[in-house]
């Protein structure tokens, strides 16, 4: 390692999170941050080891910052609420308020972008709480939503013309560097990056042969990219080539999840010497309607449950989605569920080009249901048609990848439900103690721990799911 401390710049280290685990010999580099430290957008070039900066936005022009109040305005947690507003945008009507809306940014001849509206604050205590940009939303839209009342057509379109506009203010930047660059790959890091209803606009656009997505792709990346940044600038050794799954979390041995099991009274637990054995009855009861908690192997890194701290369920269920949304997330009944699909099938069942089954790997990325299973995958299938899709390979995943087909020769689709393991207002799970007090709290009707099958002592019944 170095022998000194090295100061990488955040912007420098998003950019290389996203370029040197990419696999890329050359890209476009485009972070785009809510606050960030100084720039909001930066825009650079990889080639080798090298990364150039371009151009850069500074801080507090930032569609992030302008995602977040909008965020706010309509009743939710700004800087934690914002993929709330992204899954409502769907139900509305982008039309209605996009002129409105884009009144608030300016594009301009470079590639650039201005937000005056977040100027409108002057005071210190506007600038802590944006009290001035409200201000100007109020004028313009009506009164704030408060939390918890009624999500009215209003709202939804609002959300609707707000994605439109990052849409919008990302293309224009993409569009200008594509051609002035000439670069055929992308890599987006940066907060905003993990919107995926705009990565998805990105790849439909074909503006670029190849996209990867930093699945850490906010503030926790910066770490492996400063890491990465002093690996190949200061010491010189080679980029890595593309990474894999991002399952570099914690594990636990089966010695240390017995311990946990045997000191509950409200669970039984099996063990299972046989994973095949063990697939087989999970499958068995996902089909039949059951909704499975997944603990497996080393937890993931970055904000995405990829099949190891998941919840699992039938997405051919109707009811499924309001099930979950209610009895065991305890959520907004809009927002969608993501469909785990096996690599392999994943052209067949989504509007997903072969060849480009990698990017939706960490489930940035949105794509369409194919028309003729939209019908059939009701649990997964937003109000638009769309999926944010997560492909499992064998070898990223090879559990998940064998369970995923396991389910499909029983169903006839190897795809499941996927959802974080965690219940309202908790993190993803990361311990096998954690693990077996949450399901023994909530509505999930078996938890998979490593090789173990839990279950309470009381069976839940499914007579609710088949009730509403």
């Amino acid at each position: 390692m170095a022998d000194k401390l090295v100061e990488v710049p955040h912007h420098l280290a998003h950019a290389a999170s996203a370029y040197y685990l990419s696999g890329f010999k050359e890209s476009l580099i485009m972070v785009v941050d809510g606050m960030g430290e100084v720039h909001s957008t930066t825009v650079a070039v990889g080639r080798g080891r090298n990364i150039d900066l371009i151009q850069s936005i500074t801080a507090p022009h930032s569609l992030g910052i302008l995602y977040g109040v909008v965020t706010l305005y309509l009743g939710f947690w700004m800087s934690f609420d914002e993929h709330k507003v992204m899954g409502l945008a769907p139900y509305g009507n982008p039309r209605r308020y996009f002129n409105q809306m884009m009144e608030f940014v300016r594009l301009l001849p470079d590639g650039m972008y201005t937000v005056p509206i977040l100027f409108r604050n002057t005071t210190p205590e506007e600038k802590e709480t944006y009290r001035g940009t409200l201000r100007v939303l109020e004028e313009t839209f009506g009164p704030p939503r408060q939390p918890g009342s009624d999500i009215t057509q209003h709202h939804k379109d609002i959300a609707a013309a707000l994605q439109a506009v990052l849409q919008a203010g990302l293309l224009h930047v993409l569009r200008h560097f594509k051609k002035a660059t000439g670069q055929q790959n992308l890599c987006m890091a940066g907060g905003v990056a993990l919107n995926c209803s705009a990565n998805g606009v990105i790849k439909r656009s074909r503006m670029f042969k190849d996209m990867f997505i930093q699945p850490a792709a906010t503030d926790d990346g910066t770490a492996v990219g400063a890491a990465l940044y002093v690996q190949n600038q200061v010491e010189g050794k080679p980029a890595f080539g593309k990474m894999l799954m991002p399952l570099w979390g914690p594990e636990f041995s089966g010695a240390e999840i017995e311990r946990v099991l045997i000191k509950r009274r409200d669970v039984n637990f099996t063990p299972f010497a046989s994973f095949d054995a063990l697939i087989d009855d999970t499958a068995r009861r996902l089909a039949k309607g059951e909704v499975i908690a997944w603990f497996q192997g080393r937890m993931e890194y970055g904000p995405r449950a990829l099949g190891n701290r998941s919840i699992l369920a039938d997405p051919r269920n109707p009811y499924m989605r309001t099930h979950i949304n209610r009895l065991v997330k305890k959520r907004e009944g809009f927002r969608p569920f993501a469909p785990a699909v096996t690599v392999e099938s994943a052209p067949e069942y989504f509007e997903i080009d072969p060849g480009d089954e990698s990017l939706y790997a960490y489930m940035l990325c949105v794509t369409q249901v194919k028309q003729t299973y939209r019908d059939k995958l009701p649990a997964i299938t937003h109000v638009d048609g769309s999926a944010r899709v997560q492909t499992v390979s064998r070898e990223g995943n090879p559990r998940l990848w064998q369970l995923l087909g396991k389910f499909g020769e029983l169903t006839g689709i190897p795809i499941l439900l996927n959802t974080s393991f965690n219940l309202r207002g908790q993190p993803i799970i990361c311990a096998p103690s954690i693990a077996v007090e949450t399901f023994a709290e909530s509505e999930i009707n078996m938890l998979v721990l490593e090789d173990f099958i839990v279950t309470r002592c009381r069976e839940n019944s499914l007579d609710d799911l088949e009730a509403e």
